[in-house]
């Protein structure tokens, strides 16, 4: 947890960037009752028993929605049950007070029908005969957002699209479900189902869409009504499976917060979700690096039992038949190992087919996530898959010893091992190791990446200049093997691991240039090395935020000596340096062969 925490540092550092004067923004310009402003009032109608087609829920709607606007600042009057008479006086005190008000709020739940193309709210008396008693003996809804007056907020929530068993064919035709309102600004109304679709009363104590608004309206700190109507929207369709989904029209002339939101909360939440992340991440690379661990292993197990039931063979020959039957045994078990090296390195090849595949895949992801972000594609390197594959393993043979010096003159071979040290704007540092697993021919080298020792990524580098994503603040890490001159091209070899941060939508390069050669040292040594400048761009729900990225890479040695990478956003200048770490070449491990 320790170690993989860092991972989503840049998370938090992106959060920062983006939410600390955005929160602060909507704050103050949120459309919510304060000190010395008008109120907010609302009316809320439930009407259940009608004579022909009652309805179980909304007496249980309207009065739990009352209840959920009164703990909101809202001056509320609520009516169960309500006559064309009452509903008329209702809405005449709502007018009288509504040109005062900053907020006014509508929530009726009961029958609606549509006539004609206009809506209208059914009494529980109505009794319509003709298109001419609809003034009469029901509340056209047009009417009802007139009452409604200047009010700089208007809203209203319609769960009143059921099937109307006073539904009739008038002149001019009912309709199913309700038609689309007129929308204006100022004004936002949500529908508990899409015009011209009818909703469920459901069969629980409230309706889905009841259900899912005061779902939202129990904690509604810091969201926008927009997105909290969405977030209903989805609940509905998820409570329904798909059969019935909300419809919002109109808009409002800004930003509408029924509680403005609270920086506390806000970073609370962001907590959680980086907890949580972090937990699965966790576990996924627990459960990878088990797997894998086990199944070298029992390669390992497999092989040396093999050699000592050869041995154990050998043995038991010699003491029965002598040389003839040792020499045999001895037959039998060099045929028996044969066979199980050939197994052990066609089990390899599948590896490395099944990483180069993977690559593949991760390549077309990436260049279909950028071409949706609209930005620069992150392509994944390499992808090409050797003809025939005769792979080194990654690891010294009897009697080699490690080599303490880099040298430039020495081919890469399987074991080889680079490691680094990375220090974050705190002082903490973590060791990152670049491992050689295999030589490939036709390929190019794969190598893997372990972090606090566990393995990261792994890939097959082709001597190009790529970006691995690695779980440090550095976020990114200038990949090995490059011996070019020019840096016409950069590529993200594992971009997904951008999508895995929450608000994080995707990732590309968008500046890449060679600005000079230094001289340089680091605790590995002194090297000669030339100075790469690159830009990432991260795509937030936010907005992009900026990975600032110096390189100084031996050409010589074909390695990236030091780095170091600053995290900034355009829009707060004041945290261009909340993100901030360097990693440098501290020692390098050669398998001499004797």
């Amino acid at each position: 947890m320790k170690l993989l925490r860092t991972l989503f540092r840049l998370l938090l550092g992106i959060q920062c960037l983006l939410c600390t004067q955005t929160c602060s923004a909507q704050a103050a310009s949120a459309l919510s009752a304060s000190a010395g402003t008008p109120a907010r009032v609302a009316v809320v109608i439930g009407n259940s028993r009608y004579p022909s087609g009652s309805l179980a829920n909304p007496r249980n709607d309207a009065t739990q929605i009352a209840e959920s606007f009164r703990k909101l600042g809202f001056d509320v009057e609520m009516k169960l049950d309500a006559s064309k008479s009452e509903m008329d006086g209702i809405f005449r005190r709502l007018s009288a007070r509504a040109d005062s008000a900053s907020v006014v709020a509508l929530f009726y739940a009961g029958h609606g029908i549509q006539v004609a193309g206009s809506n209208y709210l059914v009494p529980i008396d109505a009794n319509p005969r003709t298109e001419r008693d609809l003034k009469r003996d029901m509340v056209k809804m047009d009417d009802v957002i007139d009452d409604m007056g200047a009010a700089r907020v208007k809203l209203v929530f319609f769960d009143a699209c059921r099937d109307n068993p006073l539904s009739r064919s008038f002149s001019r035709g009912g309709s199913r479900g309700m038609a689309a309102p007129v929308e204006a600004t100022g004004t936002l109304i949500s529908f508990a189902t899409k015009h011209g679709n009818t909703a469920a009363d459901g069969e629980g104590k409230h309706s889905p869409y009841t259900a899912a608004l005061l779902s939202a309206l129990e904690n509604p700190g810091g969201v926008e009504i927009e997105q909290m109507l969405r977030r209903v929207q989805q609940n509905v369709k998820q409570m329904t499976n798909s059969q019935q989904e909300p419809w919002r029209y109109g808009s409002l002339d800004g930003d509408f917060y029924f509680k403005p939101p609270d920086p506390d909360d806000a970073s609370k939440l962001s907590r959680e979700a980086v907890e949580q992340a972090v937990m699965e991440a966790t576990r996924r690379a627990t459960e990878q690096g088990e797997r894998e661990k086990a199944e070298l292993q029992k390669s390992i197990k497999a092989l040396q039992e093999a050699s000592e039931r050869a041995v154990a063979e050998a043995v038991k020959a010699q003491k029965q038949a002598g040389e003839s039957a040792v020499a045999e045994a001895l037959r039998r078990s060099n045929e028996q190992a044969a066979r199980e090296r050939d197994d052990l390195q066609k089990s390899m090849e599948k590896m490395l087919k099944d990483a180069l595949d993977k690559q593949k895949l991760a390549g077309a992801e990436a260049e279909r996530a950028a071409q949706q972000a609209g930005g620069r594609p992150a392509t994944a390197a390499g992808g090409r898959e050797p003809a025939a594959l005769s792979l080194a393993l990654a690891h010294p043979s009897a009697g080699a010893k490690p080599a303490a010096a880099l040298d430039a003159t020495k081919a890469e071979a399987a074991g080889d091992e680079w490691e680094y040290v990375a220090t974050d704007i705190y002082g903490k540092q973590q060791t990152l190791i670049e491992r050689v697993k295999a030589i490939v021919p036709g390929a190019g080298v794969l190598e893997e990446f372990v972090l606090g020792g566990r393995p990261q990524v792994e890939w097959v580098f082709d001597n190009q200049p790529r970006l691995v994503g690695i779980p440090t603040d550095s976020v990114m890490l200038f990949a090995p093997s490059w011996s070019g001159d020019k840096l016409d091209s950069l590529a993200i070899i594992n971009p997904s691991r951008c999508t895995q941060l929450a608000f994080v939508t995707g990732c590309r390069v968008s500046k890449m240039a060679v600005v000079g050669d230094e001289k340089i040292k680091v605790p590995a040594g002194s090297y000669d090395t030339r100075k790469l400048q690159i830009t990432v761009i991260f795509t937030t729900d936010y907005g992009d935020a900026t990975l600032d990225m110096s390189v100084w890479y031996s050409k010589e040695h074909k390695r990236m000596v030091r780095q170091s990478v600053k995290g900034r956003h355009p829009m707060t200048e004041a945290h261009v340096n909340s993100l901030y770490e360097t990693m440098e070449l501290a020692a390098y491990r050669s398998w001499a062969r004797q």
